[in-house]
């Protein structure tokens, strides 16, 4: 009897494991899966001189697609950092248009799309952690153009907002960046996930991380902007946040700014415009606000 009782709980342990590890497999394929955008809207609309380009990602070497817009001079440099869905030309940032705005004000800028999305290589979303390679294949490409790292700034949007404190935090020749709407720390939502009609037991950030790093290549452990955030001083960082922003609280951005711990930081919460639309609603002001923030570092 006792035998038999031993037998059915250990089948039930395994039926509860092999539960939890399904369900952890499903929320991170969910997570790395991404829907590719085909890229639409083109330099030569607003009359810019531009170069098709393409470079590797650092490590892994998937082949990244964007638009080099040089300047007039060409001896410095802005990257824009996409979101987590779109392409280099997400149409809620308008980011084409703020390029053409920054080329306006004497900065190259290079726009690319990240690896799964626009016209780049890879076929998987790793919620920012092989996405920080993107960026720094980025600044490799842009190095070889003869503009060094210590002119080059990182404008990153949502995720790639996060993207760019993380790279930043690791490259410290990167002088400056703009965050427009980071969000804190991917661990913490892992710890609240929703799944069909009820949110998972906050134990499950570990075998969704497991399942991640294991079955995706994804690593959501290294995706934790509040924690390398304090890294970057000296060198200054400028928020940028929506305050009706209803898909990342303009909080998450204050507590940045305060984990931060740099006087030299810049914070401007927008009052309206929702989720990463702050220069399309107020395209002027944002775009001499970035200018001005990087006149006075990489100028």
């Amino acid at each position: 009897m006792l035998l038999i009782v031993l037998l059915a709980l250990g089948g039930l342990a395994i039926l509860v494991l092999l539960a939890i590890l399904g369900i952890s497999a499903w929320v991170a394929h969910n997570m790395t899966l991404v829907r590719r955008f085909p890229v639409y809207g083109h330099p030569s609309q607003f009359g810019l001189t531009y170069e098709d380009v393409t470079f590797p990602s650092r490590k892994d070497r998937i082949p990244l697609r964007g638009w080099y817009l040089p300047s007039q001079l060409d001896n410095r440099c802005i990257i824009l950092v996409q979101g987590q869905e779109h392409h280099r030309n997400s149409p809620g940032i308008r980011a084409l248009a703020l390029g053409r705005d920054l080329v306006g004000h004497g900065f190259s800028v290079l726009l690319f799309d990240f690896r799964g999305r626009g016209e780049s290589g890879g076929k998987r979303d790793s919620n920012g952690d092989r996405e920080q390679w993107d960026v720094l294949g980025a600044i490799d490409y842009v190095t070889t153009r003869g503009i060094p790292v210590e002119r080059i700034g990182l404008v990153g949007f949502s995720l790639g907002a996060a993207v760019a404190i993380l790279v930043a935090a690791k490259e410290p020749r990167i002088p400056a960046i703009v965050s427009d709407s980071a969000f804190l720390d991917t661990v913490a939502y892992l710890k609240r996930v929703p799944f069909y009609f009820f949110f998972l037991p906050s134990w499950f950030a570990f075998p969704i991380a497991l399942a991640g790093r294991t079955l995706f290549g994804a690593d959501f452990s290294k995706v934790r902007p509040a924690k390398a955030v304090a890294k970057i001083a000296p060198r200054p960082i400028f928020f940028i946040h929506s305050e009706d922003d209803h898909v990342i609280p303009h909080e998450e951005t204050e507590e940045l700014y305060r984990a931060s711990g740099n006087k030299e930081n810049l914070m401007w919460i927008v009052p309206e415009g929702g989720h990463v639309r702050s220069y399309a609603r107020r395209p002027e002001e944002y775009a001499a606000r970035v200018a001005d923030f990087f006149q006075r570092l990489i100028g």
